[in-house]
């Protein structure tokens, strides 16, 4: 009985002509050693060619797998992707027709065109901004003041991307004041040499938590030397670029032309135009150094130079005598995360020391005399991540007089955050505060909810 071993032409069938062939010759008894040996040769033989004409196989496709991918796709409004079969055609000195090459780009761009068609379809919100609100509520006690439920703030928040190059967003505050447009400006995204640009109202980059807003400080009222100091949040219509530099070691620099910074700052008025040398520019460098897997320290520097204080406050007495005013700031924050336990254990230690140098008037108004004042301020807070939800903390807040016509103040606020989830917060705040002429107890429980998207969210701080 015979067999006869026809020669197979699918990579990996070698292995079948093998056991087929093998089993033949065992069935076919009366066959000679020499027989056997000369098929075996014989299947050898087509097992090489086979082998060379897989490597050449593979060869070819990773050849057509390094090429030039296919053109992203464009944007709405611009011509429609090319389709397979527009594709092929047009390749002049493309595959030739039946080869292996056209058929794997045939179904390479067969595989694909479910995926371009996807990307050119436009959908039916795709272009509407992103809403949020933020609702603040406070009610608190304090011992020579009496007690108070405060509505602070109602902030409707709006973000989208303006097209390819651009984003925008707004930050809409209501409060018993009445309603402002706290926040809205537009920031580039695809500028060259990691630029970033920012033009119209925002937070200015100074010092570490003037740009939060009150809602979104790790504790209840923002520390009195902010207040005093840079006219509470760093509220500042302007232009700013922030440039990351391609260093190993994150290092990133912001510089900014501002008509003022703070959002109380009275000594300036938005409405009024002014020379250049009225302007508050600002340079501020930071870095950030990661001591070992779980601990890591943030460090920050800031430089506002105004270097011609108005003449006059806003309400018509005079405020400056044309002098510069400087106000510098050093941040520096030490965080604890261990490994595995990011989001339940945990401690943030920030400090803030700033120092402001201006002339201010140490007389009366109808005989003005200036003088060069020096002032030094400070707050530090200590929170812990005890569990996921509970975080206590400590904040110590120190300032001296700007003008150091009057005393120093000081406050001690231990506090304690619970997280009833990522969307709703409690805080329980006891203050002692040190002034001069108040020596007092102040009690606050603050109740902070997020509807919907917010741009800023709740950041670590």
């Amino acid at each position: 009985m015979g067999c006869t071993v026809r020669n197979r032409q699918p990579a990996g069938a070698g292995l079948v002509v093998i056991a087929f062939s093998f089993l033949c010759a065992t069935s076919a008894g009366a066959q000679s050693v020499e027989e056997l040996q000369r098929d075996l040769k014989a299947m050898q033989a087509q097992l090489d060619a086979l082998q060379q004409k897989m490597k050449k196989e593979e060869e070819l496709i990773e050849k057509l797998s390094q090429q030039k991918a296919t053109p992203a796709a464009p944007l709405v409004g611009a011509a429609p992707v090319a389709t397979p079969a527009a594709v092929a055609p047009a390749a002049a000195t493309g595959p030739e027709p039946g080869s292996l090459e056209q058929r794997v780009t045939e179904d390479v761009l067969r595989k694909i065109q479910p995926s371009l068609a996807a990307a050119n379809k436009t959908f039916p919100a795709q272009f509407n901004p992103a809403i949020g609100l933020m609702l603040d509520t406070v009610a608190s006690y304090q011992e020579n003041g009496g007690g108070n439920f405060e509505f602070r703030s109602a902030e409707v928040g709006l973000s989208a991307s303006v097209d390819p190059f651009a984003r925008g967003y707004a930050m809409l505050n209501g409060t018993n004041n009445g309603v402002s447009v706290e926040e809205a400006a537009i920031v580039t995204t695809s500028l060259p040499y990691n630029l970033t640009l920012k033009g119209g109202r925002f937070f200015a980059d100074f010092g570490r938590l003037s740009k939060f807003h009150d809602h979104d400080l790790p504790f209840v009222n923002r520390p009195e030397v902010l207040n005093t100091f840079v006219g509470g949040e760093s509220q500042a219509d302007g232009l700013e670029v922030s440039w990351l530099s391609p260093l190993t070691q994150y290092v990133a620099l912001t510089l900014g032309a501002y008509n003022k910074i703070g959002a109380d700052n009275t000594q300036t008025d938005n409405n009024v135009p002014r020379a250049l040398s009225r302007f508050t520019y600002l340079a501020r460098p930071t870095t950030f150094f990661s001591l070992t897997d779980a601990n890591s320290i943030d460090l920050g520097s800031t430089l506002a130079y105004t270097p011609t204080v108005n003449d006059f406050n806003t309400d018509g007495t005079q405020a400056g005598n044309g002098a510069a005013r400087y106000l510098s700031g050093l941040d520096v924050t030490y965080r604890y995360t261990p490994l595995g336990e990011a989001q339940y254990r945990g401690l943030i230690w920030g400090t803030e020391v700033l120092y402001n140098s201006e002339d201010w008037n140490v007389a009366n108004v109808a005989s003005p005399v200036f003088q060069r004042e020096h002032a030094f301020g400070l707050y530090s807070y200590l929170e812990a991540s005890v569990t996921r939800r509970y975080h206590p903390g400590f904040m110590y807040d120190y300032q001296q007089a700007l003008d150091r016509q009057q005393g120093d103040l000081a406050s001690y606020s231990p506090y304690f955050t619970v997280w009833l989830s990522e969307f709703q917060r409690l805080r329980l705040q006891y203050t002692y505060l040190s002034a001069p002429a108040d020596h007092q107890s102040q009690f606050f429980l603050q109740w902070t909810a997020l509807l919907g998207s917010h741009v800023h969210g709740f950041r670590d701080r």
